[in-house]
């Protein structure tokens, strides 16, 4: 699994929406546990008095796996159903590795920074907060087995990583994650 892509996928729901539309997602959900490739999704609610704005993230193994998915007819006909609701087509981004936390045009591609920037950028989060929540959470889950003790910090540290550290990260160092 050398280049896992994340699809990051859009909806504004009328509130009057609301229930059906998570009641397709989750269908729609049930059929990528089916989908050769398919890794995780996980979905983000933003709240509005209209609306509720929905993105949701899934993980394929590859670029392929990522498309071929849209191709099964049971998959086309859950998302004419969604789009019913939406009133359109999601809005859509793909990115491979760091490309979600990395700003791009809308729409486009990701550019993404050189291999050294992204990893030298990953290691400039990580360590730091992998000491301070080291440090914080020992009182707490010192009598708990070490593989528990990491699973609890790369919980809350991955949590922290997707945000606000790597967007924040990223935003500040985006003149030089991009410089040529």
């Amino acid at each position: 699994m050398s280049n896992p892509v994340t699809l990051a996928v859009t909806d504004h729901v009328p509130l009057a929406g609301k229930a059906r539309y998570e009641e397709l997602v989750e269908e729609l959900h049930q059929l990528f546990q089916e989908q050769h490739g398919f890794l995780s999704v996980d979905i983000v609610r933003h709240n509005r008095p209209h609306q509720v704005e929905y993105t949701v993230l899934s993980r394929w193994s590859d670029g392929f796996a990522a498309t071929v998915w849209r191709q099964d007819e049971a998959m086309r006909d859950k998302l004419a159903e969604i789009e019913a609701i939406t009133g359109g087509t999601a809005q859509v981004v793909q990115a491979i590795g760091l490309g979600m936390w990395v700003d791009h045009a809308e729409g486009a591609a990701p550019n993404l920074p050189s291999a050294w920037k992204r990893i030298a950028l990953s290691v400039g989060a990580v360590y730091p907060m992998l000491m301070l929540l080291s440090g914080l959470f020992a009182p707490i889950i010192k009598g708990l087995p070490q593989y528990l003790q990491v699973l609890i910090i790369v919980i809350v540290l991955s949590a922290l990583l997707t945000w606000p550290i790597m967007p924040w990260l990223s935003k500040a160092l985006h003149p030089w994650l991009m410089a040529k």
